[in-house]
Parts: structure tokens; sequence; C-alpha cells
């Protein structure tokens, strides 16, 4: 699968997880480029099976969430560059335990 089909299933993944909830362009642009690097880690590991794919998308639909209530905690009504560095800390938080990394691979401590 090309660089293009995983950052358009991906950026898909985060627009179907958004539903009505809008995003400002400046995180969009951001999150559009975090899902490329992301993509790009799937490749260098070769970690492009199907079920690689799905659990990267879990991950992304966690992360969205969780952004998705941060902006609500903060009384903001649409995603920013705020709320995804709060999402960021929550996950951060929640792997202590573990080696923490961001997506596309999380540990299963991180959930929603």
């Amino acid at each position: 699968m090309s660089s293009a089909s995983l950052n358009e299933i991906f950026w898909q993944t985060v627009v179907d997880t958004c539903g009505s909830t809008k995003i400002d362009p400046s995180c969009q642009l951001f999150l559009q480029a975090w899902i490329s690097n992301g993509v790009q880690l799937m490749q260098d590991e070769n970690r492009l099976k199907p079920e690689d794919i799905e659990t990267a998308k879990n991950s992304l639909k966690t992360f969205v969430e969780i952004m998705k209530d941060e902006a609500v905690r903060a009384g903001a009504t649409r995603l920013d560059i705020k709320s995804f560095r709060a999402a960021e800390r929550v996950c951060q938080r929640k792997s202590m335990i573990t080696v923490y990394s961001l997506w596309p691979f999380w540990p299963h401590t991180v959930t929603g």
C-alpha cells in the first residue's frame, strides 16, 4: 500500500472520529503531517500488514477521542493545537509504566 493511500485512510479515520467536531486549519495541517510521519515509521519498520493498519487506526481513533475530550474540558468548540498537546500529555501519563511512543503503535495501556 502506498504512503498516499495510508495517509488518506488515516485522515479519513480522523474525520470519521471527529464527527461534527470541526478542526482548526492549523491543527488539520499538523495532524496530517503527524499522520505522514506515522506512515513513514510504519514503512521503515515494515509494519504494513492489515493488523498493523488496524492497530494504527484504533490508536488514532483513541487519540482523536482524547483530543475531543480535552477540547470540551477547555471550553473549545473545535480541535486545535492546544487540544492536540493536551491529548498527547494524557497519553504520556497513561503510559508511564510502559515505553511511551506516540502514534501509530501504542502500548495496550493507552485507552480512551
